[in-house]
């Protein structure tokens, strides 16, 4: 077991009594955990609490600050910043841009904000400005696919903007779907993913795709349409670095766990996460493009956790402002 591993298994278990009545879903605390595993930052429950009830009270009272996405927010927010109090209303601030630019409240326009936030050193008008250019390009191409959960990805994309990466996603998209992946919003966001890859062909990428996928099927782990982002990112990495038993070998780990073991989905996408950081970490590629790539595919992935358990009660859907 990796010192990623077991950072996050220990801050699951830090944070599972404090939040046991505050969340509904064990996820959300894992996906609290893996955010501080993966940035190998110390987890401090109590400056935590206290960041994300700093994070509600900043909020309107029909904000999806004040449900659950407070505390992925202060997670996020925590590892990223010596003073993370103070950047709260930066964040604020940051999503009014975005809307100004016709980006629609709620959750996805606060991550697209902090993967933003996190990315200072360009114009932040001007790179919003590319990325509905990029959102709207998706929805040209898919209308019925693209939805906000793409947000995050078109900022993404926005920073390292390359003329010509709608034509790029939509080319990867076709050629992996003739490939056996089924198409779907699942698929687009694998295509984003591998677009921002600035060395690699677009077939070395889907060869290295493919071989991901035949990799996990020969353990046994049906590659689903949910696990097509992750099998983006482990695509990213040259093929002779991507060892696959590593993976199963975490996975069978955390499904040992007694809180883990009915969470198979989470946990195969969190032991290829860690792999990855575990990768990048010791051949280092912490400052790299693929580092800032991971970090928001996880930031995406625990938006549409919370989106899909908050969804009943309009707390992940709707926001009216800051």
């Amino acid at each position: 077991m990796n010192k990623i591993t077991h950072d996050y298994i220990q801050y699951y278990q830090d944070l599972k009594r404090p939040l046991k009545w505050k969340v509904t879903d064990k996820r959300i605390i894992m996906t609290i955990a893996s955010i501080y595993a993966l940035n190998q930052k110390p987890l401090h429950v109590e400056s935590f609490l206290d960041l994300a009830n700093k994070v509600r009270n900043s909020a309107s009272y029909i904000s999806v600050l004040r449900s659950t996405s407070r505390y992925t927010t202060a997670a996020l927010l925590d590892v990223k910043f010596h003073n993370p109090d103070e950047k709260i209303q930066e964040l604020h601030h940051t999503y009014n841009l975005f809307r100004e630019e016709k980006f629609k409240s709620g959750v996805f326009t606060y991550i697209a904000a902090s993967v933003l936030l996190t990315n200072p050193k360009q114009n932040p008008k001007l790179v919003i400005q590319k990325a509905k250019e990029v959102y709207d390009g998706m929805k040209k191409e898919h209308s019925f696919l693209t939805t906000s959960s793409d947000y995050p990805l078109a900022t993404l994309l926005a920073l390292d903007y390359k003329t010509g990466i709608i034509s790029t996603i939509e080319e990867l998209y076709d050629e992996l779907s003739r490939y056996g992946f089924r198409k779907g919003n699942d698929l687009q966001f694998m295509s984003q993913i591998l677009a921002l890859s600035i060395n690699d062909s677009k077939n070395t990428l889907v060869n290295r795709a493919i071989h991901v996928m035949d990799s996990l099927q020969h353990t046994g782990i049906k590659p689903k349409k949910m696990y097509y982002p992750i099998i983006g990112m482990l695509a990213l990495l040259p093929q002779n670095d991507f060892i696959v038993h590593e993976i199963i070998s975490t996975y069978e780990d955390l499904n040992s766990q007694g809180d883990f073991k009915w969470q198979k989905d989470m946990n195969i996408i969190l032991a290829s996460n860690f792999f990855l950081m575990d990768k990048l970490t010791h051949e280092g590629l912490a400052e790299t493009s693929l580092y800032t790539i991971l970090e928001t595919v996880l930031q995406a992935q625990q938006a549409v956790m919370a989106a899909a358990v908050y969804s009943g009660d309009g707390g992940a859907s709707g926001d009216g402002g800051s």
